[in-house]
């Protein structure tokens, strides 16, 4: 049961790498949020692909923020999420596939050139990259107010390593399901009632 006294009034979402926040998770929450009781304010801020802006902008948004804020991440966005509620006074935390590890990714993928998926600039992965995560790098704190979602058959991060990295967390382990979480609409009210939120339930998440 939901308790709306303590329900959250922000929900910060903060999207994946190489992602935008008009991706189709956050688009998802964006309706669920519009049709939440009680409603509240939803904010999706454009992160960059490179991990230092990216972290700045996501302390800058949520320090604007006034009341109780659930942050939403999903893939890298929930290692920004998880350096929130290190940082800040964050009241949920949902992670969507987290990047719990992304030092080890970037080293992997040093010197790769990708595009990016909405505006087509290219960028390099270097070493600046692995220097602003070894710097936001730190002890995992506060998971009594984490709720993990996860994906068994994830191509791209190792679902285990969440689960004994992100130990005390509430998890929900979707068998067979991968990276882009295709459960997800079936878990937003789960998701809402994190942070105290409640869906109609005739809420349909496709417009």
């Amino acid at each position: 049961m939901n308790d709306h006294a303590n329900a959250v009034d922000n929900v910060l979402y903060l999207h994946g790498f190489n992602s935008h926040p008009g991706s189709a998770k956050a688009e998802l929450t964006r309706r669920a949020c519009e049709q939440a009781r009680p409603r509240p304010r939803f904010i999706a801020p454009a992160l960059s692909h490179h991990p230092g802006p990216a972290w700045q902008t996501a302390r800058e948004v949520m320090s604007t923020l006034t009341g109780r804020t659930m942050v939403i991440g999903s893939s890298m966005g929930g290692f920004l999420a998880m350096g929130l509620a290190r940082t800040h006074d964050v009241a949920r935390v949902v992670l969507i596939n987290p990047a719990v590890d992304p030092l080890r990714i970037a080293l992997e993928r040093m010197g790769a050139e990708i595009e990016h998926v909405e505006t087509g600039e290219m960028f390099v992965i270097d070493e600046s990259y692995a220097d602003a995560l070894r710097e936001q790098q730190a002890e995992v704190v506060n998971t009594d107010r984490f709720l993990v979602l996860l994906g068994s058959e994830d191509e791209i991060l190792d679902y285990r390593q969440a689960l004994e990295m992100l130990e005390g967390s509430r998890f929900v382990v979707n068998e067979g399901d991968d990276h882009g979480l295709s459960r997800y609409p079936e878990l937003l009210s789960t998701v809402l009632a994190h942070g105290g939120l409640t869906l109609p339930e005739d809420f349909n998440p496709v417009p």
